[in-house]
């Protein structure tokens, strides 16, 4: 007999595949902006670190401008329409966030992520013909795409789940990082599209990938091994086998009073916070200290400005394999995996931002700062986005929408801070304050989460089962029902069944 490789294995690829797909409507806006519209007016500013370089030319005062090339209709929109088009998408992102989780427990994972990304499909082209008619239906069709997009990561957490047996837990949320895939590809492909057949391909042909992602996943995913048409019964029972007890059928509210009473919910929630804080500084802050202030020409480096992100994928998932064979090998608690690699996944990447203060006009050493900190930070599929699955596997992508809500304000909080660092002077002094207050929250929260953090199941993880079809009741019932019914066997069956 053939080796044949297991269901599981397809499962965590389109995990991989949905979060690869999430964000190239993210990204995308921000690319194909710069072919959307005008070149904003007023004076050009001079990088600090370029002010007494004596090979810069100046022509009568003023830098020479090219002319702008033809990639489709352009619009008169200023700095202040470009940010509120480029911040609608998170506006609807932040708000279905945390219903994201109960939807897909409900509806189930599958229902959640197919249906959200028809949706996604048709806005996301609509957005041509939006921007031709006003902004402001750029604007809504923006929001609409950030509000199907929240209950991704929520849904796949719950998909997760029901699918990866303990053992493979990392190897599953490894492929949450098809993220940074996402960015670094959609960047390259809709540049290269919108310089062959014009900005609004550039939409479309993201269209187009969206709906061969949804013809595979059609046929390829199924809320849990029970309802898929393919699987072995052996690979069916070894799944349930492994979860034993803490995967529970059936559908209840999630506990979220308890939830916001447990101490270890609010560790994860601080860990997830700290790290989208120093990823998005990282992400969208240091390259623009490296452009505005030390004059490093990012665009004539694509190669170089990807290489972070890819090296966080390729991390991601080494550390995911690495995190299941050590709790396999060293018999090492889940606990303190854990926090042995929030080391890796927070304490390291934030000194590392705070040396950023260290390397003031040298872009080789803001170069190698970065991608030895995005790198490390891969560990977060051991710790921030693995968490949620220890806490109570049954309610994972509640939790999970619920971190993603609070972290998501970082997404707001990080370039306020900036922008009020920044707003009077634009140097290596006001920037070095905002590394050191981005690396102290990264710091931060780690510690934090290795004091209180766990991973031990949380008493509120129990669903309990549905009676003869009815509703689900509470724990206290389901023990009187039993103990009543211990005298007749058919009954206490039937109430097991």
């Amino acid at each position: 007999m053939g080796f044949k490789i297991p269901m599981r294995f397809w499962i965590a690829v389109m995990v991989f595949a949905s979060t690869y797909i999430n964000y190239t409507t993210r990204s995308n806006m921000s690319i194909s902006i710069t072919s959307m519209v005008s070149r904003a007016k007023g004076q050009s500013s001079v990088p600090e670190c370029k002010r007494n370089d004596t090979h810069a030319i100046v022509v009568n005062g003023n830098t020479s401008v090219k002319a702008l090339p033809d990639y489709g209709p352009r619009y008169d929109w200023d700095e202040h329409i470009q940010g509120i088009i480029l911040g609608s998408y998170f506006w609807g992102y932040v708000i279905s966030s945390a219903p994201g989780g109960f939807i897909a427990e409900w509806l189930g994972p599958f229902n959640t992520i197919f249906y959200a990304q028809i949706v996604t499909a048709l806005f996301n082209s609509l957005s041509v013909w939006a921007a031709h008619w006003h902004f402001g239906v750029l604007i809504f069709c923006r929001f609409v795409l950030g509000l199907m997009a929240g209950p991704i990561y929520p849904a796949l957490q719950c998909l997760i789940a029901r699918w990866a047996p303990p053992a493979e837990k990392g190897k599953f949320v490894s492929g949450l990082m098809g993220n940074t895939l996402g960015t670094c590809l959609t960047w390259i492909l809709v540049g290269m599209v919108t310089a062959a057949a014009g900005w609004d391909w550039g939409f479309h042909f993201l269209t187009i990938q969206i709906g061969v992602f949804c013809l595979v996943f059609w046929f390829v995913v199924a809320d849990s091994p029970d309802q898929h048409k393919w699987i072995s019964e052996e690979e069916k029972m070894y799944i349930k086998e492994s979860q034993a007890k803490s995967i529970t059928k059936g559908k209840a509210v999630p506990p979220y009073l308890k939830m916001f009473m447990s101490i270890p919910f609010w560790a994860l929630c601080i860990l997830h916070f700290g790290n989208l804080w120093g990823l998005y500084l990282q992400i969208t802050g240091v390259p623009k200290f490296m452009v505005e202030v030390i004059g490093f020409n990012i665009k004539a480096s694509g190669g170089l400005a990807a290489m972070p992100h890819l090296l966080r994928m390729f991390f991601g998932i080494g550390y995911g394999y690495l995190g299941d064979i050590l709790k396999q090998k060293t018999g090492l608690s889940a606990t303190l995996t854990r926090k042995s690699f929030v080391v890796l996944s927070h304490i390291i990447p934030g000194i590392l931002l705070m040396c950023m203060t260290l390397v003031k006009c040298d872009y080789i050493g803001a170069v190698l700062i970065l991608v030895f900190s995005m790198s490390i930070n891969g560990a977060a599929v051991v710790t921030n986005l693995q968490n949620a699955q220890d806490l109570a596997p049954n309610f994972a992508g509640s939790i999970f929408g619920v971190i993603s809500l609070i972290g998501g304000t970082t997404g707001f909080i990080t370039p306020a801070v900036t922008g009020a660092l920044i707003k009077e002077n634009n140097g290596i002094h006001e920037w070095s304050r905002n590394f050191i207050i981005g690396g102290s929250v990264y710091v931060g929260s780690g510690l934090l989460f290795i004091l209180l953090g766990s991973s031990d199941i949380q008493p509120w993880n129990e669903k309990l089962p549905e009676i003869n079809g009815e509703e689900p009741v509470s724990l206290k019932d389901l023990k009187d029902q039993e103990a009543e019914n211990k005298e007749d066997p058919s009954e206490t069956t039937k109430l097991n069944a």
